[in-house]
């Protein structure tokens, strides 16, 4: 089994074709940064060379590091740099870069809150007893306080600053701290600390040795699932609009190679015609719908005013009968629970219960149940191919509307 790296799990969980594209069938892209990252790995370099240049006991000037990030900047930068966010010039980023980095020297100078351990530290570690789940990875620095304590440190110079919620549920530096016991194994006390320095705030979190054994399952059943899978279906979000494979993506190579076109070669394409046409016949269908439900209600109310059951009409009759039946409450039913416990308590639960087989394959497929249970239905899942085919009407280009 490979190493896996946190990046490459949340990959899969954000879009399982983006793995297959990247790390399984490995196409390679020509290097296209965004504008984030790039102003994050300069921010980066900058604060490793800050805690680098300590371990052989020399301190640089506020203006020494901003010179180096600035060096970097025109060293690194290149046309390809991606910006999506057009509001922002490459200058806005750069002032950016300039305040994370200033925020950070004038909270933390002289920098000696702890001892530097390591900047950028590789770190290799198994997740289970027998070495088959292995998880590689790097961390920005590790130091160790005076009372003992041994730091887990990211720099984050992204617009979002997450709850303190968020923090006590993150994987990636937890992870970390798996491998730090592991390294050292001598160490008791961890504490991971996330810098978000353009917002000059410092977050940190602990986890218990009952934490860290329940992630480490919990990862290794991400990695059973990437193990597992077949088909790398793509899941469309916002990361989309980030993504060096959406030319290969089955969800935007269609959209983004006509988004190009001018209006006469949009409108003559074999796709937008059929998609066009299928979108219009499904309005008509709504529409023919709604027809149909609001005209039984009318006819309705018109049989009980009259008191008829018949409707007669030019090419035939509408017939409206008046049923009485009987009705328990459904799932969402607030009195569902009551009336199941009430049929387990007298025996006959089994008697009414019935095999919901859309639910069990959604058990099935997302693996909600123990593996073992799992193996025990897998004899009476079949695999069939189907197709489904949804019409979903999206804003017109702008000059279709003209």
């Amino acid at each position: 089994m490979p190493h896996y790296s946190h990046s490459q799990l949340q990959t899969f969980e954000d879009c399982p074709q983006k793995y297959k594209f990247k790390y399984l069938d490995k196409i390679e892209k020509p290097e296209e940064e965004s504008i984030e990252a790039f102003v994050g790995s300069r921010v980066h370099d900058a604060l490793e060379k800050l805690y680098k240049d300590l371990l052989r006991c020399k301190l640089n000037s506020l203006d020494e590091l901003l010179a180096f990030y600035r060096d970097g900047w025109e060293e690194n930068w290149a046309p390809t740099i991606k910006i999506v966010n057009k509001q922002w010039a490459p200058q806005n980023y750069f002032e950016y870069g300039v305040k994370c980095i200033r925020n950070y020297y004038e909270r933390y100078k002289p920098f000696d809150q702890s001892q530097t351990i390591d900047t950028e530290a590789r770190i290799v570690f198994a997740l289970d007893d027998q070495g088959n789940y292995k998880l590689q990875g790097y961390i920005d620095r590790i130091a160790r306080r005076p009372d003992g304590t041994w730091e887990i440190h990211d720099y984050k110079s992204g617009g979002h600053l997450p709850a303190q919620t968020e923090l006590d549920t993150d994987r990636q530096l937890a992870l970390y701290q798996i491998g730090l016991k592991t390294r050292w194994r001598d160490i008791e006390h961890v504490e991971l600390v996330w810098h978000y320095v353009g917002f000059d705030t410092t977050l940190r979190s602990q986890r218990t040795p009952e934490q860290l054994k329940s992630l480490a399952a919990q990862t290794i059943t991400v990695i059973d699932q990437i193990e597992r899978e077949k088909e790398f279906a793509p899941r469309e979000s916002r990361l989309c609009d980030w993504c060096e494979y959406r030319e290969d993506c089955p969800l935007w190579k269609h959209v983004d190679a006509v988004g190009l076109l001018p209006a006469a070669q949009f409108a003559a394409d074999e796709g937008v015609r059929l998609a066009n046409q299928l979108l219009e016949t499904k309005s008509q269908l709504d529409r023919l719908t709604r027809q149909y439900e609001e005209l039984k209600e009318a006819i309705a109310e018109f049989c009980r005013q009259r008191q008829i059951s018949v409707v007669a009409g030019r090419d035939g009759r509408v017939t409206v009968k008046q049923l009485l039946q009987t009705v328990f409450p459904l799932k969402d039913d607030p009195s569902r629970e009551p009336l199941e416990a009430l049929l387990k308590k007298l025996g006959r639960w089994e008697d009414v219960s019935q095999l919901d087989v859309h639910e069990l394959k959604t058990i099935f497929d997302e693996k909600l149940w123990p593996d073992n249970l799992l193996a025990e239905l897998q004899p009476f899942a079949r695999t069939e191919t189907s197709t489904r085919v949804t019409p979903r009407r999206t804003k017109m280009r702008e000059d279709d509307e003209e």
